[in-house]
């Protein structure tokens, strides 16, 4: 750090690591004010005397089954080997326990320096520091190297703090910390505010135990917190997976860019795609996992593939019904949406190819088993072709129509290499199937609510394996 460079007036600033900025947050929450850079001198003693005093309740307890046991059973999966998990805690008296959290965990004085800058912000460092107070959260591959005769990381107090503060940002379960991250700090403050006030009240009743529930749980949890969230996204969003254990050191990161959050947060309160929400978490649904934890996995890891579970959907009800079912109106705007706001979709193109799927459906409606040989054709792209060419033969030479069945442009979008054409097939697809609904009443006997919902929505909030 240069003498021109400018020092923030805060003994907290906010870093490019993500778990210092979680755990900045979560140390402004315990601090019980807004932001990391509004926290002074005395607010960073009373949040980490508060930390400390939750930390020595556990002095007296036999083990993390006890009451009072929670920060004893998560010290495993965020401070292997500090004073709280060594394996010599057994053979120790509740002074010499306390002793040690004390010299642990009491934070060093402003004026106390080793002569180096902090690795993440510059500032004075006042110590050097290893796994126990920074989760490393990788691999072996990844752990913190130094230079020689140093004993870690060297870090001022403002980044130690946030690292101390970090589990209160974190939901913990199944032997592994989540976390949410983005760049977006109104969005980081709001949900590591709300983390930190479960974490203390979990920490005041319950034991260390940390079982798994239901699959893909902390996506689950995840989802809620982005479609809850009232502002817009500047930016997206990050679910951090972790364990700082010895035995099983990893960290798992699942990403979601900001269109994607933003979209998700404005098709919560619009009631244009409510029934399509719902539809789109039935179309996720199997015997092993349940529909919202399916589609929140999918929507982290996996988000382009949503409009192909969508035409999966739609398609395997409309083989079993023999019709399009009645769910295909409100789950294609859906789609047709995303595609757009999410995926890039061109307005123009998604028009093109509804235009095209308005001539399918006049085609393949006329009889139902019209409809079938569609819904056979275009499973594959080369039977689809045919099925095309053949349509677009019979309209010149039978029909008369002066437009042409399918333009050069649609078939680019549908089969050329250099466009989404694997999407694009899908949106036709879907987009037909809309068609064909809409076409005739005989075509709209089929009530969606008819079939059960396989998911409570309200119970996006659960933690879990992921």
């Amino acid at each position: 750090m240069t003498a021109s460079t400018k020092v923030a007036e805060g003994p907290v600033v906010l870093t490019a690591h993500p778990l210092q900025r979680v755990g900045a947050f979560a140390l402004a929450a315990l601090a019980r004010v807004k932001t990391p850079q509004a926290i002074e001198e005395n607010d960073l003693r009373r949040a980490a005397h508060e930390m400390e005093s939750a930390l020595r309740a556990t002095a007296t307890v036999p083990d993390s089954k006890a009451p009072e046991g929670f920060w004893l059973g998560a010290s495993h999966l965020f401070w292997p080997n500090s004073p709280l998990s060594h394996p010599s805690r057994g053979k120790q008296s509740r002074e010499e326990r306390i002793q040690r959290l004390k010299a642990w965990r009491t934070l060093p004085d402003p004026g106390q320096t080793i002569g180096v800058p902090c690795a993440l912000c510059g500032r004075p460092a006042c110590g050097y520091y290893g796994k126990v107070d920074v989760p490393l959260g990788a691999s072996t591959n990844y752990r913190n190297t130094t230079a020689r005769g140093h004993e870690g990381m060297p870090l001022c107090r403002g980044c130690l703090a946030s690292f101390h503060a970090l589990p209160y940002g974190c939901a913990v379960s199944g032997g592994r910390a989540a976390v949410l991250h983005s760049w977006d700090d109104e969005f980081l403050w709001k949900t590591v505010a709300v983390q930190a006030g479960r974490m203390q009240r979990k920490a005041d009743v319950a034991a260390g135990r940390f079982g798994l529930k239901r699959p893909y749980a902390r996506q689950v949890a995840a989802l809620h917190e982005i479609r809850s969230y009232e502002e817009r996204f500047t930016a997206g969003v990050e679910l951090l997976v972790f364990s700082n254990s010895n035995k099983d050191q990893t960290l798992d990161s699942h990403q979601m860019d900001q269109p994607l959050a933003e979209w998700l947060r404005l098709v919560s309160g619009d009631p244009r795609f409510r029934d399509g929400w719902r539809y789109l978490i039935r179309a996720h649904h199997n015997a092993k996992v349940r529909g919202l934890s399916s589609l929140a996995r999918r929507l982290f890891d996996e988000p382009e593939r949503i409009p192909s579970a969508a035409k999966d959907y739609l398609i395997r009800l409309a083989d079993e019904r023999g019709v399009p079912a009645g769910e295909t109106p409100a789950l294609t705007a859906l789609t047709f949406d995303y595609a757009i706001e999410v995926l890039n979709v061109n307005r123009t193109d998604a028009e093109q190819i509804r235009l095209l799927a308005a001539n399918i459906a006049n085609a393949a409606a006329q009889e139902e088993t019209d409809f079938k040989k569609f819904t056979v054709a275009a499973r594959k792209v080369g039977t689809l072709q045919h099925w095309l060419r053949r349509q677009a033969v019979g309209q010149v030479l039978y029909t008369r129509h002066p437009d042409a069945f399918i333009t050069e442009r649609q078939w680019l979008l549908l089969f050329d290499s250099g466009t989404d054409s694997f999407l694009n097939r899908d949106l036709l697809l879907i987009a037909t199937l809309e068609q064909v609904h809409g076409l005739d009443p005989k075509w709209r006997t089929d009530d969606p609510d008819a079939r059960k919902d396989t998911d409570d929505d309200g119970d996006e909030g659960d933690e879990g394996e992921d």
